[in-house]
């Protein structure tokens, strides 16, 4: 049982308390989709602002030739790692329609998606049609553009028309060789 000097302490630190939790909950943020597929931050005082940002969350410090994001023609991001696809955004006016590889959708915006019916994974994202190694499960082409493992690393040596070489002694990326029209490449 509270003594009743107490009482007056737990009062206020309960007011205090619920205080800052409604002041916090005030000034929070919140995401929406509009109604064309575009990521929208709402803020509480009634303005919005399109969420931009390409980056995917806890990208390792260090690139190590198996991690990969391409760019296709301004109209499609693919996140590739270890040779499987983690995530993909698809892109109108260079902004995001759809950001997360959650559920099973079948369009965004323009571009229809199409699965395996086995596997369950993406074969189709629009015009581009994705082809995997039947028995590494890793990408081998998307579109047009083919990607190629290194036999000995599994680091990826090609993309598109794009080679990339790495130092026997190290593993690091030492040379990349010719370029590829229309496909922006960041290793991560």
């Amino acid at each position: 049982m509270i003594e009743n000097n107490m009482k007056p302490f737990y009062l206020g630190l309960s007011l205090l308390l619920s205080t800052i939790v409604s002041i916090a909950s005030v000034h929070a943020q919140q995401n929406a989709v509009t109604d064309d597929g575009r990521r929208v931050i709402l803020y509480m005082d009634g303005t919005w602002e399109y969420a931009l940002s390409y980056e995917r969350p806890g990208r390792p410090t260090e690139v190590n030739g198996k991690n990969v994001s391409l760019r296709l023609n301004n109209e499609l991001m693919i996140w590739i790692e270890d040779g499987k696809m983690v995530d993909f955004s698809v892109l109108h006016d260079d902004l995001r329609l759809y950001d997360k590889m959650d559920g099973r959708l079948k369009r965004i915006g323009d571009f229809e998606i199409e699965y395996d019916f086995h596997t369950e994974r993406i074969k189709r994202i629009g015009p581009y049609a994705i082809d995997y190694d039947f028995h590494t499960d890793k990408i081998n082409k998307i579109g047009d553009y083919p990607i190629k493992y290194d036999f000995h690393t599994d680091k990826i040596s090609q993309i598109g028309n794009t080679y990339f070489e790495y130092s026997f002694f190290n593993e690091k990326l030492t040379e990349v060789k010719g370029h590829t029209p229309g496909v922006e490449i960041n290793f991560y």
